[in-house]
């Protein structure tokens, strides 16, 4: 089985995604599921330090993207994008990706408000987008025992 190839959109070289998100990807057993392809901040240099970084990180070449989703959206070797901006710009960064056709990872919430995030499922459920919205306080050792799930039960095949 081939990896989800992924892309992220807000993954900059320090950041909180950078800390919480992109690492457990490194890891099995996510590693045997997920690659970080691409990655897409608010400007070139952070993109690029970050790209950088996540392919010395994977041993495998990055692409760095800045500015509006348009371009990472756009990537045909992308299957699946994580978008970990401030929630005012989730709606922002995810309609470009919903249109071409990219499943998507949110991290919670998924629009900034109700309306917003009523906005964003109806679109996506309409183009036949995979959604995914994150909480990571699920992943800590009490809630995965109070839970009884682990992380691969929760994998997009």
């Amino acid at each position: 089985m081939s990896s989800i190839k992924t892309g992220f959109v807000g993954l900059s070289a320090r950041g909180w995604a950078s800390i919480a998100l992109a690492p457990s990807l490194l890891k099995q057993p996510l590693s045997g599921y997920y690659s970080i392809t691409a990655v897409s901040t608010s400007n070139a240099t952070t993109a690029k330090a970050s790209a950088e970084k996540w392919s010395e990180l994977t041993s495998k070449p990055v692409k760095a993207y800045h500015g509006p989703t348009d371009a990472i959206a756009s990537d045909q070797d992308i299957d699946l994008v994580v978008v970990a901006v401030k929630v005012p710009d989730h709606k922002k960064a995810v309609m470009p990706l919903i249109e071409k056709g990219k499943d998507i990872f949110v991290e919670w919430p998924l629009g900034n408000g109700v309306q917003e995030s009523i906005d964003i499922a109806e679109a996506a459920r309409a183009k036949g987008i995979r959604t995914i919205v994150g909480l990571q306080g699920w992943q800590s050792p009490v809630s995965r025992r109070v839970s009884n799930h682990t992380p691969s039960d929760y994998l997009l095949h």
